[in-house]
């Protein structure tokens, strides 16, 4: 008997796989080779297309371990196991903003196979950091029954790579969003842009440096200001780089010029 959880992720996952033949046929897929997976024709566009069958093999896998896991019913899984009863479940004690991170991750993927690939490659290591703190989250929250002890242990297991690691997520963010900016601007208006950016960083630093600023408090600032840098990103990108002066063809070209009237002039 299907449980509810698996009836939402089977849909998912048939939808995400209409999704992929769609997006295969219309981007020159052949019939049978996206029906196929490849196997016997062509499936279009290869990135589209693996990320949907991705998805859908995916919550397909999800969906059958629902149904082993009945979606994770106390009392079956202990009939299931043997056993009289089961442990109390103890609930998460931390916040999390690992959610609205996702779905920034899957947002910059999708700008990233219509606008740049740069975007793309971006979410992918987005939601490599959040599987990773989600991961260890979610289990140093169960791992004792005491959440000061469970605090200290996903601070030794993630302490000595989360600040670098996000914090070079968060540079690469500013980078890309902010190059593509600078890149559909004109000369001045990228001055003037970059500008503006270094003030409201270094000032924002100041004054989260001298005012007592929640955890989550600062971390919704530092979501904020990536998701507008992503967003000015995605329309300098949809506008186009800006057209540069090649000045070292135009110098060959003058010398050719040059010769050619020396030339003549003989």
């Amino acid at each position: 008997m299907l449980t509810w959880g698996s009836k939402y992720l089977f849909a998912l996952s048939g939808f995400a796989f209409i999704g992929a033949i769609v997006y295969g046929l219309v981007t020159g897929g052949d019939p049978v080779g996206v029906i196929s997976s490849g196997y016997k024709g062509g499936v279009g566009d290869h990135l589209g297309y693996a990320i949907l069958l991705g998805v859908s093999m995916s919550t397909l896998a999800l969906a059958v371990t629902t149904i082993v896991t009945r979606d994770g019913d106390a009392e079956e899984m202990a009939a299931r196991l043997g056993v009289a009863g089961v442990p109390a479940v103890t609930p998460p004690a931390t916040g999390s903003v690992w959610g609205i991170v996702t779905a920034f991750g899957v947002g910059a993927i999708i700008i990233g196979i219509a606008v740049s690939q740069a975007f793309f490659i971006l979410g992918l290591a987005v939601l490599f950091v959040v599987g990773l703190n989600w991961v260890v989250l979610a289990w140093s929250d169960r791992a004792t029954g005491d959440p000061a002890v469970n605090e200290v242990i996903r601070r030794r297991v993630l302490g000595p790579v989360e600040i670098p690691m996000i914090g070079s997520l968060i540079i690469a963010v500013i980078a890309i969003g902010m190059s593509r900016v600078f890149l559909a601007v004109s000369k001045e208006g990228a001055t003037i842009a970059g500008s503006i950016v270094t003030v409201l960083v270094f000032g924002t630093a100041v004054v989260l440096s001298k005012v007592d600023v929640k955890r989550n408090v600062m971390s919704g600032i530092v979501v904020l200001g990536a998701a507008l840098v992503l967003v000015g990103g995605i329309v300098g990108a949809a506008v186009g780089q800006r057209d540069f002066e090649h000045h070292h063809e135009d110098g060959e070209h003058s010398e050719e010029e040059g010769l050619g009237y020396i030339g003549a002039g003989e």
